[in-house]
C-alpha cells in the first residue's frame, strides 16, 4: 500500500495505520515546510490535506484495457516432451492444449531462462500465456486479461471440473476427463479475488455440476470454498486426496485408472437436511485452528464492540432522518477500501441512482467529488458497488435475493444491503408467521451464498420522551415482528444526537450495538461518530465520552 501513496509523492514514515505527513502540493511552499498538514489512513487508502484541501484515494485506478499477447512460442523440444513424459503426460495431450516454448525474461531470477508456455486461449484466439522455467519461477503477461485455462474446453458443457494448476488441468485430460479447467494464479490464504471468474461467469451459468478439485492445503480449501460459494453450492462437489499434493501427483504415482477412481468419488457440499460430519472434518479442524473470521467496519471505536462474519445478517434500525443508509454507505465503502469486499444494494429510499453513487465517490474520496474525481472513481465503483434496479418485479424478498445470489456469481459479492425492509411487497402476509418465515429465508441464504446482509427497518412511530426528545429504538420496536431482534445476529440503532454539534458542523450519531449473537464478534455498548460535510460527509471519531467533544490527537 506505501507504494501507491508514494507514486503520489507521498512521504510514509511508519506502519501506522493513520498518520500525518507533509504534503507534497503545498508544504514546499508554506513558511513552516515541515508542518505536517496531510492526514493519510493506510488502511482505507485516504489522503487528506487541511491546509490545501487535496484529498483522494490511491485504491481508485482507471479500469484495466487488456492487452494481447503476442503468439511467439515454437514447438516442445524433446527435452520438453521427456519432462512431460516424466510427470504422466503424454505428447498428445500437449499438442491437444497448444503448449509451446520460448526464452523468457524471468523477473525473479533476473535472467532470460527457457520456459514453457502454457497460451491461454478463448474462442481459438490468444488471451493470456503463463510462463515456467525449470525451477518452477512463473509469470502471466502484465497487462492481459485473467481467465481459466482451457475455458473452451468447456463450452456448451453441462459438467465440468475446476483444478488448481496447468499440470492439474492437464492430469485430468489424460486420465480421460476433457471438461476441464485451471484456474490461472493458484490459490492463496487471503481472500480469494476471483478476477478470472468475474470474466467467465457465464461459462458456468447453465452448468448442472462443477467438481472442485483444489490443492490439499489451507489455501486450496480457501479456494474450493471461494469457487462453491460463487458458483452455488447446490451445483458443486469437491475431490480430496489425502496421500498426494494433487492430480498431477496422483497421476505420477498411481497412473490415470487411480486418478479416475478418485474423481468418482466427489462429496457433496452440506446444505440441507441431515449433516454427514465426513463431509466437513477439514473444515471442523480449520475452525478449530483458526476460529471465526470476522471484520471491522473501519468505524471509530467499532472494532471494540462489533466486526461482522460471514453467512451472517445483521438489522439496523432507527429514528427518520438518523442516518441508517448514509452510515451502511460509510460501511460498504470501508469494506471496499479495507477488506476488498463487494456491496449490492437493493435501496429504493436512496434513489437516484446517480446521487447514491456520488455519495459513495464522496466518501471513497473524502471530497465532494468533481467531475475529475468521479473520472477516476468509476473503476472502483463499477468492480465494488452494484445495484438491483428498483421495479415492481423486483419488491419482493424472493426476487431480491435472486438477483443478489446472480451478482454472487457474477461480480463475486460479499455484502448485502435491504434498505428498507419497509419498501418491500408484503402483500402476502396472511399469517402470523410471515415475518418469521421470510426472516428465515434471509438466514438461509447468507448462509447458502457466505454473504453478510444488513437489513435496515424503520421502526414503528415512536413517542417524545419529557425533554422532548425520541428515545433509542431497539429491534424489538419494528413494525411488524419482534423475531427482527430474535433471528439477527447483530443488532445495530443509529441514533443521531439532535443539538450535540461537532467540530465538522454535524450532528453526532451514535451507535448503539443492542444484539451480538457471537461473542466472538463483539458485545454490546456504543460508539460515536459524525460526518464531515467539508471531506464527503466521510464518517469521522469523535469521543462520545466527553460530550461529544472531538478527539484531537487523531488525523481523521
Amino acid at each position: 500500500m506505501t507504494e501507491l501513496f508514494t507514486e503520489l509523492g507521498i512521504d510514509i514514515k511508519s506502519n501506522a495505520i493513520e498518520q500525518k505527513t507533509t504534503c507534497p502540493k503545498c508544504s514546499h511552499t508554506r513558511k513552516n515546510k515541515k508542518d505536517k498538514c496531510l492526514s493519510v489512513n493506510l488502511d482505507k487508502g485516504v489522503y487528506n490535506c487541511h491546509n490545501c484541501g487535496w484529498s483522494g484515494n490511491v485504491k481508485l485506478k482507471p479500469k484495466e484495457e487488456y492487452i494481447i499477447p503476442d503468439a511467439h512460442g515454437v514447438e516442445l523440444s524433446e527435452r520438453t516432451l521427456a519432462y512431460f513424459k516424466k510427470r504422466g503426460i503424454s505428447e498428445a495431450t500437449v499438442a491437444n492444449w497448444g503448449i509451446t516454448e520460448s526464452v523468457e525474461w524471468f523477473p525473479q531470477v533476473e535472467k532470460k531462462r527457457k520456459a514453457i508456455n502454457f497460451n491461454y486461449y478463448r474462442d481459438g484466439q490468444l488471451v493470456n500465456v503463463k510462463y515456467r522455467d525449470a525451477e518452477k519461477n512463473f509469470k502471466m503477461v502484465s497487462g492481459a486479461e485473467l481467465i481459466f485455462y482451457g475455458i473452451d474446453n468447456i463450452k456448451d458443457s453441462k459438467y465440468c471440473y475446476i483444478v488448481e494448476g496447468e499440470m492439474d488441468a492437464l492430469s485430468l485430460h489424460e486420465a480421460g476427463i476433457y471438461s476441464v479447467v485451471s484456474v490461472p494464479n493458484g490459490a492463496s490464504k487471503g481472500n480469494q479475488n476471483l478476477k478470472y471468474l468475474d470474466n467467465c461467469w457465464r461459462y458456468f451459468a447453465d452448468m448442472d455440476e462443477v467438481i472442485l478439485f483444489t490443492d490439499n492445503d489451507e489455501a486450496g480449501m480457501s479456494l474450493r470454498n471461494e469457487l462453491a460459494r460463487r458458483l452455488g453450492r447446490h451445483r458443486c462437489k469437491y475431490v480430496e486426496i489425502s496421500d498426494f499434493k494433487d492430480a498431477n501427483d496422483l497421476l505420477g504415482s498411481q497412473g490415470p485408472e487411480a486418478l479416475r477412481k478418485c474423481l468418482k468419488e466427489a462429496k457433496n457440499f452440506p446444505i440441507e437436511g441431515v449433516l454427514n460430519i465426513n463431509d466437513i472434518w477439514s473444515s471442523v479442524l480449520n475452525y478449530s485452528e483458526h476460529g471465526i473470521k470476522n471484520y471491522s467496519l473501519g468505524l471509530a471505536e467499532s472494532d471494540d464492540f462489533f466486526k461482522i462474519a460471514l453467512g451472517e445478517w445483521t438489522v439496523v434500525t432507527g429514528i427518520p432522518n438518523s442516518g441508517k443508509s448514509d452510515v451502511i454507505d460509510q460501511i460498504a465503502v470501508n469494506m471496499a477500501t479495507m477488506h476488498d469486499f463487494k456491496t449490492a444494494f437493493f435501496a429504493p429510499e436512496s434513489f437516484p441512482f446517480e446521487g447514491h453513487i456520488k455519495r459513495i465517490a464522496n466518501k471513497l474520496n473524502e471530497t465532494d467529488c468533481s467531475v475529475d474525481h468521479l473520472n477516476r472513481s468509476k473503476a472502483f465503483i463499477e468492480d465494488h458497488f452494484h445495484f438491483v434496479k428498483i421495479d415492481l418485479e423486483n419488491l419482493t424478498l424472493k426476487a431480491i435475493l435472486n438477483k443478489f445470489r446472480e451478482l454472487v456469481l457474477q461480480k463475486g459479492i460479499n455484502i448485502c444491503v435491504i434498505d428498507p425492509y419497509n419498501m418491500l411487497d408484503h402483500s402476502a402476509q396472511r399469517d402470523l408467521n410471515y415475518v418469521s418465515k421470510i426472516l428465515s429465508e434471509i438466514t438461509q441464504f447468507v448462509q447458502q451464498t457466505n454473504t453478510h446482509l444488513f437489513l435496515i427497518a424503520h421502526p414503528r412511530k415512536m413517542e417524545l420522551n419529557t425533554q422532548n426528545e425520541f428515545k433509542v429504538p431497539t429491534p424489538y420496536d419494528i413494525s411488524g415482528s419482534s423475531d427482527f431482534f430474535n433471528k439477527s445476529y447483530g443488532c445495530l440503532t443509529v441514533y443521531r444526537e439532535l443539538g450535540h454539534k461537532t467540530k465538522y458542523g454535524s450532528d453526532a450519531v451514535t451507535v448503539h450495538v443492542q444484539k451480538v449473537k457471537r461473542k466472538e464478534n463483539g458485545k454490546q455498548g456504543k460508539f460515536a461518530i459524525a460526518p464531515d460535510f467539508n471531506h464527503g460527509g466521510a464518517y469521522k471519531h469523535i469521543d462520545g465520552s466527553k460530550g461529544f467533544t472531538v478527539v484531537t490527537d487523531l488525523p481523521f
